[in-house]
């Protein structure tokens, strides 16, 4: 008889985690949301930050067990706010996102204090599965490892961006692109590409198709 448990991937969640907090510090409020509502149905009390000053503010009012940070920000930097959140709360469990991964950034973020350092895009139980694993992945060994992004990662980034700017409002966020409405629908209903960094033909046809 087989065991339908055998192949069962790993629940990741709050219990699981062994944490019940989480703050969330990205300046794109569509994918900040989204990590939200993910990590909420994981059992986390949520807390969420647009820059380092916000995330300061909340962090010392409503601390939390862990924090994902994203790394390039308007202001001060990821890596600067991981280390004043360490002064704030030395025991607080650390990942640090980033659309423009590099092997120097990975290794910063390890010695500053995170435990784990992730290339985006990545997903709730990329992330808790990240804080599970701690920090014994997270410095690569080749340089392959983060990848430039590709031309279709970066405008996925850059549109999501300009969106959150707009009050997710999708025709200005398509003026300031210069693209049309549909076409911004279109982008905005597929997923965030993955790298690695050099785009496909499937890059250049979608391209094509928006024009």
């Amino acid at each position: 008889m087989i065991d339908p448990t055998s192949e069962t991937p790993p629940v990741y969640n709050a219990a699981t985690v062994g944490a019940d907090s989480i703050l969330l510090v990205d300046d794109t409020l569509v994918l900040r949301e989204r990590l939200s509502l993910a990590m909420q149905q994981r059992g986390f009390r949520v807390e969420m930050a647009a820059d380092y000053d916000q995330a300061v503010e909340v962090f010392s009012q409503r601390p939390t067990d862990l924090a994902v940070l994203d790394l390039r920000m308007p202001g001060k930097s990821g890596l600067e706010l991981l280390r004043k959140l360490l002064q704030m709360k030395p025991n607080t469990r650390v990942i640090l996102l980033s659309g423009f991964g590099s092997i120097p950034a990975s290794i910063d973020a390890v010695r500053a204090g995170a435990v784990n350092f992730l290339s985006k895009p990545a997903d709730a139980d990329d992330i808790l599965s990240a804080f599970v694993r701690g920090v014994e992945p997270s410095v690569p060994d080749g340089a392959t490892a983060f990848p430039a992004p590709s031309l279709a990662r970066n405008e996925w980034e850059h549109i999501h961006r300009v969106l959150s700017e707009c009050g997710n409002n999708i025709s200005e966020a398509a003026r300031r692109l210069g693209i049309h409405r549909r076409s911004l629908q279109r982008k905005l209903r597929k997923r965030a590409p993955e790298d690695p960094a050099i785009p496909d033909a499937d890059d250049e046809s979608d391209d094509d198709d928006d024009q």
